[in-house]
């Protein structure tokens, strides 16, 4: 037992400050809600596809006229009405520093943040599927709604202010299915059904339903790994993730586990305005949002860049 408690110590002891003295996150409810400026100018048409027609259409695609389809239905406004408002969370989040006399203190922040309360989806508000993306096109999309991709750090703190759980829904892998958008839908029709059996409703930050995208020091320093997609996350009901942190796909990988999650670039740090992308990328103050040992030097994919893998 003794050996136990020492071993949990040490742990404790390596942790990232930001991870070991960061209080629980909250949606603060007194925000109410933060219309997303891209879709003032871009309403969803009344004759735009369904979740489910938008499936068959895609359906015999290949990966990436899939994603070239499913960014346009995006950009057109085609998502439920409950993705274009964001919810503002707040968690604090202790920071080791030095103060004038050179005397290191544990300097508390508290950081505000306007998230979707959802994965990105394609369709109405009563037929939508929730749409995986590769790295590419869900940057694209984040860059035009002025948004950034979580880190695991900001993923574990939207899963921290989670208004309901539900335990995750895998499917066995069979050939390449999991990676075709009939079983998107299937995993997306198993989610809300999972959904409604505990009271929650779409629009409601709820885990348990995906795996996000997400940013990650070691695609941009580890070699090899420049043309992949990061994925973590899929948390169980007990808060624990499903997917520890994984690198090992190329950016032209998706399948239906995996959702878009994004964050308002504009955040506040004790009252004061900052971008995201550049607080990650500061290596005075990265660690606020981020629980990896050094900054960004590039807080994004970047998808200008001619990176495609061929499958």
């Amino acid at each position: 037992m003794k050996r136990l408690l020492l071993m949990a110590l040490a742990a404790m002891l390596l942790m990232p400050l930001s991870a070991l003295c960061q209080k629980k996150a909250k949606i603060d409810k007194k925000a109410g809600y933060m219309d997303v400026p891209y879709f003032a100018d871009h309403n969803r048409d009344e004759n735009a596809l369904s979740g489910h027609e938008f499936i068959q259409k895609v359906q015999d695609m290949d990966f990436w006229e899939m994603e070239e389809e499913t960014v346009k239905e995006i950009f057109s406004g085609n998502m439920p009405s409950a993705l274009k408002k964001f919810r503002k969370i707040k968690y604090n989040v202790y920071h080791l520093e030095r103060d004038s006399k050179g005397k290191e203190i544990n300097k508390k922040y508290t950081v505000e943040m306007w998230v979707l309360p959802d994965y990105l989806a394609v369709g109405s508000d009563e037929d939508f599927v929730r749409m995986p993306m590769g790295p590419l096109a869900a940057q694209r999309v984040a860059d035009s709604l002025y948004c950034s991709l979580p880190t695991t750090f900001l993923v574990d703190r939207i899963d921290e202010a989670a208004e309901g759980r539900i335990e995750i829904f895998p499917f066995r892998p069979v050939g390449d299915r999991n990676m075709k958008p009939l079983c998107f839908e299937d995993s997306n029709n198993a989610i809300n059904a999972l959904m409604r059996a505990k009271g929650l409703h779409f629009g409601q930050f709820v885990s348990g339903l995906k795996k996000d995208v997400v940013l990650t020091t070691r695609l941009e320093n580890e070699a090899g790994f420049d043309r992949h997609v990061a994925i973590y996350g899929w948390h169980h009901p007990d808060g624990h993730p499903q997917q520890p942190l994984f690198i090992r796909h190329g950016n032209f990988y998706s399948d239906y586990s995996h959702g878009i999650r994004l964050i308002y670039r504009t955040i506040r740090i004790d009252g004061k305005e900052y971008d995201l992308r550049s607080v990650l990328e500061d290596p005075g103050m990265f660690q606020l949002v981020s629980s990896e040992p050094v900054p960004f030097k590039r807080a994004s994919y970047d998808w200008q860049k001619p990176w495609i893998f061929k499958r």
